[in-house]
């Protein structure tokens, strides 16, 4: 048993690393930002921050997937994880014990929608998984301190990459939040649903659909 659940580990970690790896060799410039490219010291502290999640939220073997935009400026951004900030990555009990690294070592941000998504999530009995439809940081210019919507064709290859990341997990509902998101799950295969997000007023309809969504 122990041979047959150390195998199975090797091989989930396997097809963590070819996702983060294929993830880091699109190459973006102008007013996109592949976050995980290069050989830089901040791309590789977002991978391994992100193979970190993925592997972690792998051994949860999580029901639902949590479906948002973009990465944030303040958030996934540094950290490498979506709806993350590094205040979040240095004092969430799910990361205690866990190698994180951070790019903004000495301010660790925090970012408005990820801390009140993870303070919800935290009170779950079951942690869902948290995603991007776009992977990618989309900003205005070459100033990645600001973020703007993903165009229709980035939304198109966020879906690809999506679709590869449901092939690790066995996941039973995505639950999207906000209509960008949710209008492009309709060929995934997955049962999904919308859910507001957080952002701009939206906390409490946020609360509301996650509580109505995950039991």
């Amino acid at each position: 048993m122990k041979r047959y659940k150390r195998k199975y580990q090797e091989n989930y970690m396997e097809q963590v690393d070819d996702f983060i790896h294929k993830l880091s060799l699109v190459s973006k410039s102008g007013d996109c930002t592949n976050l995980y490219f290069g050989n830089d010291i901040k791309s590789e502290i977002r991978r391994n921050n992100l193979r970190m999640y993925l592997s972690k939220m792998k051994n949860e073997n999580p029901y639902h997937l949590l479906l948002g935009e973009a990465p944030g400026y303040k958030g996934c951004r540094l950290s490498g994880i979506a709806f993350t900030s590094e205040g979040i990555l240095s004092k969430n009990d799910f990361f205690a014990g866990e190698e994180v690294q951070f790019i903004n070592d000495a301010k660790r941000e925090n970012e408005i929608s990820a801390t009140i998504v993870w303070n919800e999530i935290s009170k779950l009995n079951k942690m869902p998984l948290i995603w991007n439809i776009y992977p990618f940081h989309p900003h205005l210019n070459d100033n990645v301190n600001t973020n703007r919507t993903p165009t229709q064709s980035e939304l198109n290859e966020g879906k690809e990459i999506l679709k590869s990341l449901l092939y690790i997990f066995s996941i039973k509902k995505i639950i999207a939040l906000g209509k960008k998101p949710h209008q492009q799950l309709h060929d995934i295969g997955i049962p999904f649903c919308y859910v507001r997000h957080p952002a701009n007023g939206g906390k409490d309809k946020f609360v509301q659909g996650i509580n109505k969504e995950i039991i």
